[in-house]
């Protein structure tokens, strides 16, 4: 593949160097929440809250920390291997989405984000794609497609733990929805992307892959999650037809980030339960702190030399949410859940 040109080194030496606003607004919302959390619900509610929400994001760390290992000795690159070269930057694309798509579905959510975003910038200094925009098609693909089996996304395991909506039936119900949303997702923003091509200051990003560093982005996560959780205490009913309810679930989700989302949300019926589902894996493409794997993503992609755009990325979700959670809920209805 092609390394970078003269000079590329130093501008994206300049990026990993510039102050990291999203990252101190990241700390500065953690800590008011924390506050808010501390003086409304005291400092019982808030550690019972910490204890609950630590699972997941150890489980998190562990990943970051062995996906960066396993870059490192090159157990990756071999996927590199099942991206069209000779083909074109719309195939490049596509292959790169595709992988996205099943390694979020097929293996776990956060696992796709720290395998497809470095392979993402390696692909578009290839294939000459805009590497913010090939970074945020790959988190929106991975959030969006992480429903197929409830180990695909922590949140729907979450969800499930007290939903009347059985492991086999979820199952049976998954594939046609996620089907559907994963083609049509990856078809679009792969034409989007080859359509939008390099940007107009071409800048080859540089190469490598998640860093251990990633992690201290999990912290404020973390504290904003657990003040949530504190503050929201028993949690959230979902109720009224369906579109409320996953509507409902995305909202809170992309405010509030999906893991306390799902861990807060209760569904007192299957429909109520895939509303909570979808809304916490597809609702976050809204906004960049909506999934953890999206500020993962942009961690990964800065620390390549890529700015990932909040506002990019929002302004993709704005566009994608609502065709994916129609899709989805298409799937569902020739499924036969949505009655």
């Amino acid at each position: 593949m092609r390394g970078a040109r003269p000079g590329i080194g130093s501008q994206h030496a300049r990026i990993a160097s510039d102050p990291d606003w999203f990252r101190i607004a990241l700390w500065g919302a953690s800590a008011a929440a924390l506050g808010a959390a501390f003086a409304s619900r005291g400092a019982v509610d808030v550690l019972a809250a910490a204890r609950r929400t630590v699972g997941p994001f150890f489980t998190l760390t562990v990943v970051l920390l062995a996906a960066s290992l396993a870059w490192r000795v090159g157990l990756f690159r071999r996927l590199e291997r099942l991206v069209p070269e000779r083909h074109g930057s719309l195939a490049a694309a596509a292959g790169v989405l595709a992988l996205t798509a099943v390694l979020s579905a097929g293996a776990n959510l956060d696992v796709a984000v720290v395998v497809a975003i470095p392979l993402a910038l390696r692909v578009a200094a290839v294939h000459a794609l805009d590497p913010g925009w090939t970074c945020a098609a790959v988190a929106c693909t991975a959030n969006a497609t992480s429903f197929l089996l409830p180990t695909s996304n922590v949140t729907t395991l979450l969800v499930l733990h007290r939903a009347p909506l059985g492991t086999t039936a979820f199952l049976a119900h998954s594939w046609l929805p996620w089907v559907l949303v994963t083609a049509t997702t990856a078809t679009i923003l792969s034409l989007v992307l080859a359509r939008l091509g390099p940007p107009a200051r071409v800048r080859s990003p540089v190469g490598g892959g998640p860093r251990a560093g990633a992690v201290g982005d999990l912290i404020p996560m973390f504290l904003t999650a657990t003040a949530i959780r504190a503050l929201l205490g028993v949690g959230l009913r979902l109720a009224g037809p369906f579109a409320a309810q996953v509507v409902t679930a995305s909202m809170l989700a992309a405010g509030a980030n999906n893991l306390p989302a799902a861990a807060a949300v209760h569904a007192t019926s299957p429909a109520g339960a895939w509303a909570a589902v979808l809304g916490t894996a597809i609702g976050p493409n809204l906004v960049l702190t909506g999934s953890v794997a999206t500020v993962i993503s942009r961690r990964i992609a800065r620390d390549g030399g890529v700015r990932m755009s909040a506002g990019r990325f929002s302004l993709l979700g704005a566009a994608m949410v609502p065709v994916q959670l129609a899709l989805a809920a298409l799937g569902l209805g020739l499924a036969g859940v949505l009655h």
